[in-house]
């Protein structure tokens, strides 16, 4: 005896289509429950400088807290008194956090000595111990800016001494095991909102 289908083959055509209809529901939901893998900046340089106080600070000392990093030259008359405003309010809301530091290191380090970078600091009301102002050997300072954590830093000869250098104006979010996790244009107000909240996420 033949099988008789109780379905017409018009029937069977609309099961089939309502059928990869659902299936590709599915997959869309499905989708939607994944989210996005966050990128990967890789993981801070290792360095050690020499704070305003004479002291060093190395990567090492950092592991365990949340810290911002920027680079900056005290004679710069376009963003680094952007950038330090900018710190010195993410020192104002989280001040005497033990879980997150702030960093500043100089590009400028001929001219930015360790006295020059404390009255620096001193102007910025930076707290000695959470912000610190590093300065050491010009070739490290800019390796480390440029291959450590992907930011432009280089000379500019013959500029007036304002702009003898150009470099980023990002502002380094590092986590407390030393992977970069994000960066933030100092000069942008929304930018740096980002930053606020999402430290006030992780802190």
């Amino acid at each position: 005896m033949l099988f008789r289908s109780k379905f017409s083959w018009k029937e069977w055509t609309t099961i089939a289509v309502d059928l990869a209809a659902l299936a590709l529901l599915a997959v869309k939901i499905t989708s939607l429950d994944k989210k996005p893998q966050a990128p990967d900046y890789g993981k801070a340089p290792d360095f050690r400088f020499q704070d305003r106080n004479g002291a060093f600070l190395k990567t090492a000392d950092l592991v365990g807290k949340f810290w911002v990093a920027d680079f900056i030259f005290t004679r710069c008359a376009g963003s680094c008194p952007i950038l330090g405003e900018q710190m010195r309010r993410l020192q104002k809301e989280w001040k005497g956090n033990p879980k997150l530091d702030l960093v500043t290191f100089t590009v400028d380090p001929e001219y930015d000595t360790r006295a020059v970078l404390k009255d620096y600091a001193a102007d910025l009301g930076a707290d000695p111990k959470q912000w610190f102002f590093l300065t050491g050997a010009k070739k490290d300072l800019l390796k480390a800016a440029e291959e450590g954590f992907r930011l432009t830093a280089i000379e500019n000869p013959g500029a007036a001494p304002g702009a003898l250098f150009i470099h980023s104006t990002k502002l380094v979010l590092v986590g407390p095991d030393g992977t970069i996790l994000d960066y933030y244009d100092g000069t942008d107000d929304v930018a740096v909102g980002k930053l606020r909240a999402e430290l006030r996420r992780l802190l």
